[in-house]
């Protein structure tokens, strides 16, 4: 389904999100984006995603060259970066959308540089990203590339949410991920409107697109962390799309999550509209976000009645 392989896709795109976002946290913010988005490196990366004792592991082949980030092989493969997105298997497609700035990172987090160390025998530094006083994100960046070779992220306890580490590293790519400049790419045009907050709880929204079965796509970042919401009008019957789905309770509502290495997927019905949320944000911050976003309910007749009459 259309809707699935969008969730699949946004999971892929949690990897590269993380790698651009932490390398440019190092020192000078500026300096390091662009030195990110400049990076060329290969090899493999184990991500691990641990929560509520639900654990998913997954090593994906990654490249990295002009911006653009390679997740996968083959027909799962997907490729991120530069305002677009291609991935391929029999429905191949390749999107261009259109760009914006790179968001600021909020003025939450505060960088501190650690120690020098080494990763997979090369040399690196730790970087630490403190929230509240409390580590946040800790990472090991590669001196020569600006390449976050390892990540933890932490919840607001102190508990490791996920890890990441490159367990092969290369400063070589495929020549052929410059084939990717060539190729021709569908044009997303943005919308002017989401019907959803500009701000989710220290979130931002950078962009709005349509979605398949007439949807939006709102994209939110905080300049580490993002996500995107999808919705639709109606419901869903969600627990037929996704695999691996377990209940989860949030603020006395109930949801569906899957738990991926590189991401969380929450998916529920409010009254008239389907909802899924995608993105690599740590769990006290998702429950931030979904105390602020339209709660799981069912309209009842009286409010179906009252809308049909009275148009709200």
């Amino acid at each position: 389904m259309i809707v699935r392989r969008m969730l699949v896709v946004g999971g892929l795109a949690a990897v590269f999100v993380v790698s651009a976002a932490g390398s440019a946290l190092a020192d000078d913010l500026a300096e390091y984006l662009e030195d990110a988005r400049d990076a060329i490196y290969s090899g493999e990366r184990l991500v691990a995603t641990s929560w509520d004792g639900i654990e998913s592991i997954g090593i994906f082949e990654i490249q990295h060259h002009g911006g653009m980030a390679s997740v996968g092989s083959g027909a799962g493969s997907a490729t991120i970066g530069a305002g677009r997105m291609y991935y391929g298997g029999p429905q191949e497609a390749a999107v261009s959308y259109v760009m914006h700035a790179e968001p600021e990172v909020d003025d939450r987090y505060s960088v501190e540089r650690g120690e020098a160390t080494k990763h997979l025998g090369r040399s690196a530094t730790v970087v630490e990203v403190l929230e509240a006083g409390s580590v946040r994100v800790r990472m090991v960046v590669d001196d020569s590339t600006s390449a976050p070779v390892a990540t933890e992220v932490f919840d607001d306890e102190g508990e490791l949410f996920r890890y990441s580490a490159m367990t092969e590293f290369s400063v070589w790519v495929d020549p052929a991920m410059a084939a990717f400049d060539d190729r021709e790419y569908r044009m997303i045009l943005p919308l002017d409107e989401a019907d959803l907050p500009v701000d989710l709880a220290g979130y931002r929204l950078i962009d709005v697109y349509a979605a398949p079965q007439d949807g939006r796509q709102a994209f939110y970042t905080d300049g580490l962390f993002s996500f995107s919401v999808f919705t639709t009008r109606g419901r869903a019957d969600w627990a037929k799309i996704a695999d691996n789905e377990h209940s989860y309770g949030a603020d006395g509502n109930r949801y569906l999550r899957v738990v991926s290495p590189t991401s969380i997927t929450v998916l529920w019905n409010a009254p008239t509209t389907a909802i899924a949320l995608v993105g690599d944000l740590p769990p006290d911050h998702l429950d931030e976000v979904l105390g602020e976003l339209p709660l799981p309910g069912t309209d009842n007749w009286l409010k179906r009645m009252w809308r049909k009459l009275f148009g709200y």
